[in-house]
């Protein structure tokens, strides 16, 4: 149980990390994004790892090359979907994004790792629970992205923009497709990561410690998907000088914290994870997404996004969060089994 709320906490962390870029204004995307990719990806992964995973280097050299090219590889296929991930957020809003991209983001993550783990230790009935769980987050995903589809119609008559809502619309299906498809890598990165987890503990690191070894390589990736992209739309548009914009260098704060809250919850879930057994990867990546999406929508809530929308929007909105935890709380029954 208190595995489940290591969990909890780790999604309200990822839930809350988009909340800084609505202070970044004078910053464009890419701005924002490039400097949540060096603090994130790059700088606090590997001051945790150097405080939690003792003699490094020798944990990667002992477990090989290949083992690390996988994990690289993982990493970098997820920093496409990490692209996405700030486009989405950026382009529809933080509830609206979340719900739109986390269908295919958390079935695949964590269906997949079930549906082929080899373990015989895992009953049936434990599987037969997750499945069910992960299809009740679904479907109160279903309903988030309804009440999402009925906020866009209610704000575009109070702004006379509707001809924008159908656009607004199929960019985020797209973004959602791009997203669900890759992003699960960061979770099948932690899933076929045993070699590096067990290289830590072999040189000192704890159980629970142990995962932080798979991020710094994941997570470095990532980093040069996404900062070979940001520095390139910065070049093209010829904006260099809008990092050293008078009234900006609280930005560079603003970015650490995006990358503390988003790389802290990562870490946090894969030390939860390791300790929830056989079903630790599809119950804490099912669980872990959806207590962000609950929390990124209740953000919404309070910082306006939500303003001018009618009582059917809010209705479904509502009736789709608690959904959603319904599915968490049943997701982690399984493990209780």
């Amino acid at each position: 149980m208190i595995w489940m709320l290591v969990i909890a906490f780790a999604g309200i962390c990822t839930g809350s990390f988009g909340l800084p870029m609505k202070y970044t204004t004078r910053w464009r995307w890419e701005h924002t994004w490039s400097m949540w990719s060096v603090w994130t990806l790059l700088v606090i992964p590997w001051i945790i790892v150097a405080f939690t995973v003792p003699n490094l280097f020798s944990v990667y050299s002992d477990a090989g090359i290949k083992a690390i090219g996988i994990i690289f590889l993982f990493g970098f296929i997820w920093g496409i979907s990490a692209i996405a991930f700030g486009r989405g957020l950026d382009y529809l809003g933080l509830a609206l994004g979340y719900s739109l991209m986390m269908g295919l983001i958390i079935s695949i993550g964590s269906l997949v790792p079930l549906l082929t783990s080899k373990s015989e230790s895992v009953s049936g009935q434990s599987i037969l629970v997750v499945i069910i769980g992960v299809v009740i987050i679904l479907t109160g995903l279903a309903l988030n992205a309804w009440s999402a589809v009925i906020k866009e119609k209610d704000l575009s008559k109070s702004t006379s923009q509707e001809k924008h809502v159908p656009k607004s619309l199929m960019k985020g299906i797209v973004i959602c497709v791009v997203a669900g498809i890759t992003a699960p890598m960061l979770n099948f990165a932690f899933v076929y990561g045993d070699q590096l987890r067990v290289s830590a503990e072999k040189f000192g690191a704890s159980q629970t410690m142990a995962p932080n070894s798979i991020w710094t390589i994941t997570f470095l990736g990532g980093f040069l998907v996404n900062l070979i992209y940001c520095l390139w739309l910065v070049k093209r548009k010829k904006a260099w000088s809008l990092y050293k914009e008078k009234g900006t260098s609280i930005y560079y704060l603003y970015t650490f914290i995006m990358g503390l809250l988003w790389a802290g919850s990562i870490f946090i879930y894969g030390m939860a994870t390791a300790n929830l057994g056989e079903l630790g990867p599809s119950i804490g990546w099912a669980s872990f997404n959806a207590i962000g999406i609950f929390w990124a929508n209740i953000l919404g809530i309070l910082t306006g996004e939500w303003k001018n929308v009618g009582k059917k929007g809010l209705s479904v909105m509502a009736i789709g969060l608690l959904v959603l935890l319904g599915g968490v709380f049943i997701v982690g029954w399984a493990n209780a089994l």
